[in-house]
């Protein structure tokens, strides 16, 4: 069965890949919802309950977020080892379990503990296992499937908040966090018997496209599957090329896109909008991005992942300077669609463009490197945006201008990244 721009752009994904997708829509949902989204009514929430320091408590998502990276490397060389549909559940009922305690947490550091252990447990399901099962199921059409699963996350950004804020006003913290943790339990203890970390398992094949070799060999790709070992090891990755520009360029691109959006409302209110209109345009943007992740992963199964990615960071360019100018509605507008746009790309695209070198057998060896260092690069952005702010005097020009100098310097990283793929295919 020959391969054609049709065929990897469609979404006849079978009803169990499919089942897959839906699966890591619903891990990259709860991600961000537990660990990033949810930042926005965590610090409010308890300096209200409980009378803390409002910025101390938002002044601690910064080290929980990095240390949270760990989680990440660890949990990479453990799905390795024990595969996804394990890693996955089991880190799915273990955060559960962690986001119930943060109801009841009594003091600030007892937050702090907290935030940084369900953040970092939440690496597993959200990021390390999501893309190594697309990279299973869907190494040719990884752009479309990724585009489909990755609308988790601005869903997420669009409700959660609303949701969350909603239940701890009528039900109060313990109640609300006890619903909601409760709930990732049951879906671990669902995905222990839903998830299938190869196609193989299930009688179907990767792409959920059938051809004579693998119609032939499909028992004998399983085992070749389950008992592959990677030959990129640690010593490896440092030596190569392209896992120092995949990881430092989406790592910048990242670090622009948090800078934008964390940033967001802020900057509507400073150009004169009131803070209920600047939620709203962040909520457009959002419900933008939801439509964002199909988009950058049918550009990417159309020209490819290296170009889309380069698009993507030009996309950005084009929202910064909007962000800038801020003439009048027409500008801003321009600024929520394009920012929009962006929410939904980077975390299709960075695994998208791992598969596409390394190929699906070598995918988590590498990934598990490359997604925790690029989040990592990815926290600075706060420093860099506080920085800025305090010497152009809340000015958002000069930052703005220093992130456009960061998505150029990322957009040459990714241009240098090879259009091989160096790692194992199917077709050895």
């Amino acid at each position: 069965m020959k391969d054609s721009k049709v065929t990897l752009t469609n979404s006849r994904f079978g009803k169990y890949g499919w089942s897959m997708i839906l699966y890591a829509f619903v891990c990259y949902y709860f991600w961000a919802a537990f660990g990033t989204d949810g930042l926005n009514v965590y610090p409010e929430a308890f300096s209200v309950a409980y009378g803390w320091d409002y910025n101390v408590l938002l002044g601690f998502a910064t080290p929980a977020g990095l240390i949270s990276v760990i989680g990440g490397v660890l949990f990479g060389n453990l799905v390795m080892k024990y595969q996804v549909r394990k890693i996955g559940s089991i880190s799915m009922i273990i955060t559960g379990i962690l986001y119930i305690l943060f109801g009841f947490v009594n003091t600030p550091i007892m937050y702090f503990i907290c935030l940084t252990a369900f953040t970092l447990v939440s690496q597993a399901f959200g990021l390390v296992c999501t893309a190594t099962l697309m990279a299973n199921w869907f190494p040719k059409k990884k752009g479309i499937a990724l585009g489909w699963a990755t609308m988790g996350a601005p869903v997420c950004t669009a409700t959660f908040v609303t949701i969350l804020s909603l239940l701890i006003a009528a039900k109060g913290l313990a109640f609300s966090f006890a619903v909601c943790g409760a709930i990732l339990i049951v879906i671990g203890f669902i995905a222990i018997f839903w998830v299938k970390d190869f196609p193989e398992q299930v009688g179907a094949y990767p792409d959920n496209m059938v051809t004579e070799r693998s119609a032939d060999a499909s028992e004998e790709m399983l085992k070749a599957e389950e008992n592959y070992k990677s030959p990129f090891t640690v010593k490896v990755l440092l030596k190569d090329k392209d896992f120092w520009c995949i990881t430092l360029g989406f790592g910048f691109l990242w670090m622009v896109t948090v800078g934008i959006v964390s940033q967001f409302v802020s900057r509507m209110m400073s150009v004169g909008y009131d803070q209920a209109t600047a939620l709203q345009y962040l909520t457009i943007a959002s419900v933008v991005g939801v439509f964002g992740s199909y988009f950058w992963g049918w550009l990417d199964q159309k020209v490819g992942t290296k170009l889309a990615t380069i698009i993507y960071s030009a996309s950005y360019i084009v929202a910064l300077l909007f962000m800038i100018l801020q003439l009048g509605p027409i500008t801003t507008y321009i600024a929520i669609v394009f920012t929009g746009l962006g929410i939904g790309g980077l975390l299709n695209l960075m695994p998208s463009l791992v598969i596409s070198v390394y190929g699906r057998y070598d995918f988590a060896a590498v990934n598990r490197f490359v997604s925790p260092a690029a989040a990592f690069i990815m926290k600075f952005a706060f420093i860099i945006m506080a920085v800025a702010l305090a010497a152009s005097g809340g000015d958002y020009t000069i930052p703005y201008i220093v992130f456009i100098g960061i998505d150029v310097v990322g957009a040459i990283l990714i241009i240098l990244v090879t259009n091989k793929c160096k790692g194992k295919t199917d077709e050895e």
